[in-house]
C-alpha cells in the first residue's frame, strides 16, 4: 500500500482500512516496529515503537480517512486508548483531512499530537525536492521530518518535548504564571495561521481544478464547432 513514489501523499488509499496500511507503511519504511491493533482496538490503530540513538519512544495512533474536516471525536478516542493500553505511550492522531485551530488546541490540551494534510503535504514535499518548510516540529512529527531529512539535530530536538518536566501552575511565580499565558496566547495564533494556511492551501487546490474544468470545457466547445 505504501508507495515511495506517492511523495507521502495517500492518493491511492480508498478507505479507512488503506489509510492505515499507509501510515503504517510509512512508519515501518522508517524503521519504526509497527503493529495493527485489529479488532477491539479502543481508539487505537496503530502502535508503533522506535529505538534509536539511546531514544526508545512508543505512539498510540489513530488513523482518520475523511473526507471532511476532523472533529474533537478522534482525539477523545486517541487519549482514551492510550490510557487503556497502559498509558506508556504517546498518543497521535493522523488525518487526511484537515483539523480546525480550536481542536488543534483542544488536542494540545490533553496532549495528544496531530499530523494532518497540512503536516503530510510538508513530508511530500520533503521527499520530492529536499525542502524543508518547517524544522520547529517536535514529536512524532518532528522525529519523522528528522529521519527523512537525516538531520540529527531535528531528530533530537523532536525527542526533547519527552523529557521536559511542565510547570505546576500552583506552585508557579506570577513571572511563570505570565510567561505561560504568554505561550498560550502565541500557541494560538499560530495555530491560527496554521489553519488560514491550510485554508489557502485548500483553496488554490481548488483553484487550479476550476482553471482545468474550464480548459476542458473550451477544448470541447472547439471540438463541438
Amino acid at each position: 500500500m505504501f508507495d515511495r513514489m506517492d511523495g507521502f501523499k495517500p492518493k491511492n488509499c480508498m478507505s479507512g482500512y488503506d489509510f492505515e496500511l499507509w501510515v503504517q507503511g510509512i512508519l515501518t519504511t522508517l524503521k519504526f516496529d509497527t503493529r495493527r491493533t485489529k479488532g477491539n482496538d479502543n481508539g487505537v490503530d496503530i502502535i508503533a515503537t522506535l529505538d534509536e540513538r539511546g531514544e526508545c519512544l512508543k505512539f498510540y495512533i489513530q488513523c482518520k480517512f475523511h473526507n471532511r474536516p476532523v472533529g474533537k471525536a478522534p482525539v477523545q478516542e486517541i487519549y482514551t486508548g492510550c490510557n487503556y493500553f497502559g498509558n506508556d505511550g504517546y498518543p497521535v492522531v493522523i488525518t487526511n483531512n484537515r483539523m480546525s485551530s480550536e481542536t488543534r488546541a483542544y488536542a494540545k490540551q490533553l496532549g495528544v499530537e496531530v499530523i494532518t494534510e497540512y503536516e503530510l503535504n510538508e513530508f511530500s514535499l520533503l521527499f520530492k525536492t529536499g525542502k524543508l518548510i518547517n524544522e520547529t516540529h517536535t514529536g512524532l512529527m518532528g522525529i519523522i521530518i528528522g529521519k527523512m531529512a537525516n538531520r540529527i539535530d531535528l531528530f533530537e530536538k523532536a525527542v526533547k518535548v519527552y523529557n521536559k518536566e511542565p510547570i505546576k501552575i500552583e506552585e508557579a511565580s506570577d513571572k511563570e504564571e505570565l510567561k505561560i499565558e504568554l505561550i498560550n496566547t502565541f500557541d494560538q495564533a499560530n495555530l491560527l495561521l496554521q489553519e488560514s494556511a491550510e485554508l489557502q492551501m485548500r483553496a488554490n487546490a481548488c483553484q487550479q481544478q476550476a482553471m482545468s474544468l474550464q480548459k476542458e470545457a473550451i477544448l470541447r466547445n472547439l471540438n463541438c464547432l
